[in-house]
């Protein structure tokens, strides 16, 4: 425990992240950091509570930050001044992280000690607030279209990280809540493995100390899907307009092969804006091999999509062209997603 530190973010905190930290204390642990980010006067007799222990040291940010940001804070300040620290626990200020649980992480952290530790909480339960297990089915399937890893609980705040791995996380983007979904993004990135303990699920009056803005911290964790469906949205808009255009220009001199024809060229004029949208607005990185990938996965969707149109107009339908190619390309935009995170703008 003494070579294990623990992180604690806290943002206008109560008397629960004071019994939580002595209950720490009690536990074993001897490093605690816990960061003050930019809290006001109202909260600095529980600051002076915490810092009133031996074990533990208090950060301090001027103004508020943001939960990433905090861990940032902390994550710098262990690597300049706890050498002898090979791990540390993050945990939140709020009481919901229990210190059997803080226990259970830190003792599959020895088991398992080149592995990053979630504790993941079981969102089948019926007290489970309905926002909290809506957004984490929601991110868990957005974490899985977008790296092909398969995660129990995509938002615990409780983890646990060798102190290796510190460096890497550092470089991670993010300030405020998104930032510990972009780290487990960055674990696959950089072929860290992940193992998950199960922990209680404890909401306290219904989850109301939470900080998490709904709007805004939402739009951090989600923006690159977001702005991923709005390239889509507009780049499918183009290339149904020039579609439903070339049909109209290629039906009677190819009528065997209009679909066809039509299909290709709205393609390729519509991925070139996509392909830029897609690595300048969406994903902001890639690599000198992009283009070429971009290209590859576009002719494949375009292929899949001409010929999937083409089988069942033919063969089933006889009508409905236009409709029909937007139901295909809605299941093929789902997989460009996946194919374009994971691949086509990695970095190298």
């Amino acid at each position: 425990m003494e070579q294990i530190a623990i992180i604690i973010p806290a943002y206008k905190p109560d008397k629960k992240c004071l019994d939580t930290v002595e209950k720490i204390i009690a536990a074993g642990f001897r490093q605690i950091i816990v960061v003050d980010d930019g809290n006001s006067e109202e909260f600095a007799s529980t600051f002076t509570s915490l810092e009133s222990h031996k074990e533990v040291t208090l950060l301090n940010h001027s103004v508020n930050r943001g939960k990433g940001r905090a861990l940032k804070t902390a994550f710098e300040y262990i690597l300049k001044n706890r050498p002898s620290c090979e791990a540390v626990i993050t945990a939140d200020a709020d009481g919901q992280h229990l210190v059997t649980d803080i226990l259970k992480v830190s003792e599959q952290m020895f088991k398992t000690p080149e592995k990053v530790v979630l504790g993941t909480r079981d969102f089948s339960q019926k007290n489970i607030p309905f926002r909290s297990r809506f957004g984490n089915r929601f991110t868990r399937l957005l974490f899985l279209l977008s790296t092909g890893t398969v995660l129990t609980d995509t938002q615990t705040g409780l983890r646990g990280i060798p102190v290796r791995y510190l460096p890497q996380l550092l470089k991670v983007i993010g300030e405020r809540f998104e930032f510990e979904m972009n780290v487990l993004a960055a674990l696959r990135e950089n072929n860290i493995e992940v193992t998950e303990v199960s922990i209680e699920t404890v909401y306290i009056d219904d989850n109301k100390s939470s900080h998490f803005n709904p709007l805004r911290d939402s739009y951090h964790i989600y923006k690159v899907f977001i702005f991923y469906g709005l390239s889509g949205v507009a780049s499918f808009a183009l290339d149904i307009g020039l579609y439903w255009l070339f049909i109209q220009l290629l039906r009677d001199p190819a009528p065997d092969l209009f679909i066809i024809f039509a299909t290709v060229a709205a393609r390729i004029l519509s991925s070139l804006f996509n392909f830029y949208i897609n690595r300048n607005k969406v994903f902001k990185q890639g690599s000198n091999k992009s283009l070429v990938r971009y290209f590859i996965l576009a002719a494949f969707i375009m292929l899949a999509s001409a010929g999937s149109v083409h089988f069942l107009y033919a063969e089933w339908l006889g009508r409905g062209e236009v409709i029909l190619k937007v139901i295909v390309d809605t299941i093929l935009f789902i997989l460009g997603f996946v194919v374009q995170r994971a691949w086509v703008f990695r970095k190298e």
